[in-house]
């Protein structure tokens, strides 16, 4: 499932296919599902782990996918094993590659050596392919996982609606701050784990709405949004709640609570569910560095 735009001479999102490889997301969506239940004892190292994910992820030029993907990973790997910190930053970086590999080009991955500064000298090839296995094997090789930036793209081609602009100018206005604020409240989505637990399509829907709830577009969610999405309004109210914007202060949503079903075509329960797999231990003292990395 490599739909990453930089792997293809096109954007999947603006062909004509693009509304059945949005149904496919959504059923991968489901068949991937994991129950997520924020009980790693290293859930603390978590922010320093997505910022060694995304300081990578800058230096080797990769895509918003292949950093969601690879924090998706790391998340429910790390849900259900006990880590020691050092062993916790090279899962991280073994997350990133194994992402980078699905998504990115070949130039665009990460290398052992790229990482000498938080790994140790000893930790060799086999050694890190030993970890990427690991990670492979837990999630029995089904690794190409719908994430929020997949689901964004799509979105974000029926953003607007003619009501949006009023004025000729303002369609520049809005389109300048639209990408920035997009990618604002997509990092956002990451540094959240109660967000974890909602399916991805919805919470990418929850950034769009959020977004023209920030520029002040009306209708907060159109009729055509709610068609590609297959969300309610009512749907992603919990949602925007959690990423921290003051949606529902002005406009007057009804609260749902997360056994809600919706009938809009296309819509799964808001909470992923699965089976809970017992968490094991991973540790590779021999060939990590024992000093801590300081940020």
């Amino acid at each position: 499932m490599a739909l990453n735009h930089k792997k293809s001479s096109g954007k999947w999102w603006e062909t004509e296919y693009s509304g059945n490889i949005h149904s496919y997301l959504q059923y991968r969506e489901a068949e991937c599902r994991m129950e997520y239940g924020g009980r790693s004892p290293q859930i603390h190292m978590r922010p320093v782990l997505l910022k060694t994910i995304r300081n990578i992820s800058k230096t080797w030029e990769m895509s918003n996918v292949s950093v969601h993907l690879a924090i998706t990973l790391l998340d429910f790997f790390m849900d259900n094993h006990d880590l020691k910190f050092d062993t916790a930053m090279l899962v991280s970086f073994a997350c990133l590659t194994l992402a980078a590999k699905i998504e990115e080009h070949s130039l665009n991955i990460p290398k052992l050596k790229s990482m000498r500064n938080v790994i140790s000298k000893d930790v060799t090839n086999s050694h890190f392919r030993y970890v990427e296995m690991k990670i492979l094997m837990f999630f029995n090789f089904n690794v190409a996982i719908p994430t929020v930036a997949h689901f964004i793209e799509f979105y974000k081609e029926h953003f607007y609606c003619d009501q949006d602009f009023y004025h000729p100018e303002l369609k520049d206005i809005l389109k300048d701050k639209f990408d920035k604020i997009i990618l604002f409240y997509q990092d956002k989505s990451l540094e959240s784990t109660k967000l974890i637990s909602y399916n991805s399509s919805m919470v990418a829907a929850s950034i769009i709405l959020t977004t023209r709830h920030t520029l002040g577009l009306s209708p907060c969610w159109t009729v055509k949004l709610r068609k590609v999405s297959g969300y309610l309004k009512k749907d992603l109210v919990q949602c925007c709640s959690l990423l921290g914007r003051n949606v529902m202060q002005r406009r007057k949503y009804v609260q749902v609570d997360e056994g809600y079903f919706s009938s809009s075509p296309g819509y799964h329960s808001p909470i992923i569910l699965g089976t809970k797999k017992k968490r094991s231990h991973l540790d590779v003292p021999s060939i990590i560095l024992s000093k801590r990395i300081a940020y």
